[in-house]
């Protein structure tokens, strides 16, 4: 049988492609050797209409696949394919274990969506190009590191009246097969919001590869709703294998799955849920009682500020969104205080919390969210403190803005031409500009554009598409020091245009 890195040389079976009619008609393939249609079988199939693309993109080298897709595109290939097939090729061909690292391929994909869909038109095949370069790379390196392939599912599946029961034990057993085998079974005769409603509190369980997990099933959740859920039995076969990643026992990041603040948050919210007032979510913001809360998070105590949350919100003294400020604003703190990965992914994974919280049904799930949400802040700051250099010495709340100007355009300017040298005076600037001008079209248009040009890694597009998201989540006494933190990791005028985004700017002119 031919060996995976000489299939990665050829190109799709034109057998395969002559069954699938109008799809395959936009499609140029080669056939395949007889030894190499045989690895068909052991590798999970997808829909007939993006199976094809998928071939193309896993099979194409690395330095011809911008031009190749470009002439998939001139011949008819739709956008959400295009999304689709990059989503799926990541998720066949790359391993979700552990959920960070080289699969940030997937991640990124609705980071990427979600900036293109702001772009301006010539701009907006760009994030999916880069993805698609993306993949190449994560592809060659998971390769190296043990040629993962999602394979059709083994085994017999529960059924339909037990596969929840099935699944929950699977989960809480930590026990991959059973899993697998019942989240397939979910798929196929349940309803989408029925089983990601069941998944967020196992994105949120598990803080030890800061925050991933939950970012995970956030992202799945948010790109089938854009490819369509008749793609989500493989994506959930995926996330499944990496929520359950490094089982009960190891310790990654200083934590151990025990030691965490998931337990002690779930049986706070299952005591609690029954005692909230009917308006615990309201909007209504109290900026004090943001801040006490923010002080304890700073302090590390996330029991102490799990209680005490949770005695303010029964008590009527606050609603959920003072204690989301201070989460977001704990996040950004973090950030500024050590940029870099560990910072990103505090505002990264509070964005995955957040939309959890948002989108859940369950009462009891969606208080779980908001201890999650404070309890990983704290786990984070206990975490990055004792790393390499500490945490500098920055509270958010002192902030203070620049001097305002009179004029938008100079100002943006200014702050991303200052981000490589001097961020904390882009960042006082900024709180200026979000005090000056609410709607941030120009800043955001810039940053969109400026990573768009210059952005090398997945964080780049997943950062940004949070932060801007979350900048509308905040109240808006708060906003100016989101802002803030934005310039921690945006991309500054004076970097270099990336290589790659510039041979994607020359393939999508000829389109």
């Amino acid at each position: 049988m031919a060996s995976r890195r000489q299939f990665l040389q050829t190109t799709a079976h034109a057998g395969l492609v002559s069954s699938l009619g109008a799809a395959g008609s936009l499609l140029r393939l080669s056939p395949l050797t007889a030894a190499e249609t045989a690895v068909t079988p052991e590798i999970v199939q997808f829909t007939a209409d993006i199976e094809p693309v998928v071939r193309l993109i896993e099979n194409t080298p690395r330095e011809k696949c911008f031009e190749m897709m470009a002439e998939q595109l001139r011949r008819g290939l739709p956008y959400r394919q295009f999304l689709a097939a990059l989503f799926l090729a990541g998720i066949r061909n790359v391993n979700p274990q552990p959920p960070g690292f080289k699969f940030h391929c997937v991640f990124v994909i609705h980071a990427a969506h979600q900036l293109s869909l702001d772009a301006p038109v010539q701009e907006r095949l760009l994030p999916l190009f880069w993805a698609l370069d993306n993949f190449k790379a994560s592809q060659a390196k998971d390769v190296q590191e043990g040629d993962f392939r999602l394979k059709p599912v083994r085994g017999a599946l529960p059924p339909p009246e037990k596969a929840w029961s099935e699944f929950h034990q699977a989960m809480d057993d930590w026990d991959e097969e059973r899993a697998d085998r019942a989240i397939v079974s979910l798929v196929r005769h349940r309803g989408a919001h029925e089983i990601i409603e069941q998944l967020w509190q196992y994105g949120a369980r598990d803080y030890r590869n800061i925050g991933h997990k939950a970012i995970f099933v956030a992202n799945t959740w948010k790109t089938l709703q854009t490819i369509g859920w008749r793609h989500a039995e493989p994506a959930l076969r995926s996330l499944i294998l990496g929520l359950l990643d490094f089982g009960k026992s190891e310790t990654v990041n200083r934590y151990a799955f025990e030691d965490q603040s998931f337990l002690p948050n779930l049986e706070l919210a299952k005591d609690t849920v029954k005692r909230l007032p009917g308006n615990w979510t309201h909007v209504r913001s109290n900026a004090a009682a943001s801040k006490d809360l923010l002080a304890m998070i700073r302090a590390g105590r996330a029991n102490d500020a799990c209680a005490w949350t949770v005695e303010q919100l029964v008590n009527g003294r606050t609603k959920v969104q003072s204690a989301w400020d201070a989460v977001h604003l704990a996040a950004g703190e973090l950030m500024m205080r050590k940029p870099g990965i560990f910072g990103i992914h505090t505002v990264t994974s509070t964005n995955g919390l957040r939309y959890a919280f948002e989108t859940a049904a369950d009462p009891e799930t969606r208080l779980v969210m908001l201890l999650q949400g404070i309890g990983w802040m704290c786990q984070f700051r206990n975490f990055m403190s004792t790393a390499s250099g500490g945490l500098k010495d920055v509270e958010i709340d002192k902030l203070q803005p620049a001097r305002p100007t009179n004029h938008v355009g100079k100002t943006v300017e200014e702050i991303f031409a200052e981000l490589s040298s001097d961020r904390s005076t882009a960042a006082a600037k900024a709180m200026a500009l979000a005090n000056q001008t609410p709607r941030l079209e120009v800043f955001k248009q810039t940053a969109r554009s400026l990573i768009f040009r210059k952005g090398t890694d997945a964080h780049d597009y997943k950062y940004s598409a949070s932060i801007f998201e979350d900048y509308n989540r905040v109240s808006k006494q708060f906003r100016p020091h989101m802002l803030a933190t934005a310039v921690y990791h945006l991309r500054g005028s004076t970097l270099p245009d990336s290589a790659v985004m510039q041979r994607a700017q020359a393939a999508i002119q000829q389109l």
